[in-house]
């Protein structure tokens, strides 16, 4: 009797790890699913081990939808075409997708490799050219977050007709710049010398003749301000394509300031240029006086040089509640200039020649 209980107990046992055994196996791809759509499945090789938000550590897009889960799938064996971005981009500043194709399109989808989630952007009517291409431009707001190195974007898109193309690959990598309690960003489509302009209201001019400089605090800190990118000077390509202003909540003043974007010079007339600048005060996003803000626009083909274009005109009235933070005030007479590069001193010269036409 005793060894027949004792051979029961032992399958009964047996059963139970067997049963064990197969929850596990059923559970381990369920569990490896959820940790890859994650973003935590640990092969670094294909997935980011912390993808972030796409929202809030990547870029928005303004007007566009955003949806949970992956793109939707192709339809058909073919690639959206006619798709430009720029490469390099600066935290908490604009980029444009700009997609240059044959075809009429319902809608966009624009998502990031390995990150969960993705927008829709719909364009609304667009028309084609005189050469039969539709013209389309995706307004993408990248975070102010934004740090990392080569993040490949997928970018795909419905056709009127009904079919969805595969995604295109665009890869961008984060440029590093200063930052400040105010940060004017301009970015512009392709390689060309757009220049970025900061009038203040003491009437000080920030551009690439006057790039700003270092001033010290009556608490014995340096602190710096002006403009630290000056992009494609005088057709010297970077294809950095931004431009950054950035002034310290001790430089800051009282008052109206006013933002204009030039074409210096237009270094491929046979292509058009879309450029946005956006201004954020302490990290928001600040109300213009006149203008818009993001505010944009496109150079066609064929455009002029030196349309000086008031971008916008915004007021700070509070800047004594900015420089309390820092608990110092600047010592005017301690100002240092930034030098100027050979191209900015070229530039300066061609620009008194401009003017003076």
């Amino acid at each position: 009797m005793k060894k027949n209980l004792l051979l029961l107990s032992s399958l009964l046992m047996g059963l139970v790890l067997i049963t064990s055994c197969d929850d596990d196996a059923e559970k381990a791809p369920q569990q490896q699913a959820a940790e890859e759509q994650a973003g935590n499945s640990g092969d670094n090789s294909t997935t980011p081990a912390n993808p972030g938000s796409l929202q809030t550590d990547y870029f928005s897009i303004s007007g566009a939808t955003y949806n949970s889960g992956t793109m939707p799938s192709s339809t058909v064996n073919e690639t959206l075409s006619g798709v430009t971005t720029n490469s390099s981009v600066l935290a908490g500043g604009m980029n444009f997708i700009d997609i240059n194709t044959s075809s009429a399109y319902n809608r966009f989808f624009v998502g990031v490799e390995g990150v969960p989630g993705y927008y829709t952007y719909e364009p609304g009517t667009v028309t084609p050219d005189g050469n039969g291409i539709y013209h389309y431009s995706i307004p993408v707001g990248m975070s102010t977050t934004f740090n990392r190195d080569n993040t490949r974007l997928l970018i795909s898109g419905e056709r009127e007709t009904g079919e969805i193309l595969q995604p295109t690959v665009k890869t961008i990598t984060y440029v590093t710049s200063k930052t400040g309690d105010l940060n004017i960003n301009l970015t512009f489509s392709n390689a060309k010398d757009v220049d970025l302009h900061l009038f203040t209201p003491s009437g000080e001019h920030i551009f690439f003749g006057n790039r700003g400089g270092t001033v010290q605090t009556t608490d014995q800190r340096t602190v710096s301000y002006g403009l630290d990118h000056d992009s494609n000077a005088g057709c010297s390509i970077d294809n950095l394509n931004n431009e950054n202003i950035y002034i310290p909540a001790e430089k800051i003043e009282n008052g109206e300031y006013k933002v204009v974007v030039n074409m210096f010079s237009n270094c491929d007339a046979s292509i058009a240029t879309t450029w946005s600048v956006i201004v954020r005060y302490k990290g928001e996003i600040i109300t213009p006086t006149t203008g818009a803000n993001p505010a944009s626009g496109v150079y066609p083909v064929g455009a002029g040089i030196s349309d000086q274009t008031v971008a916008m005109t915004f007021t700070i009235s509070n800047t004594a509640n900015a420089k309390s933070r820092k608990g110092a005030e600047i010592i005017p007479s301690t100002f240092k200039p930034f030098p100027l590069s050979v191209a900015d001193e070229m530039k300066l010269e061609e620009q008194a020649y401009i003017d003076a036409k």
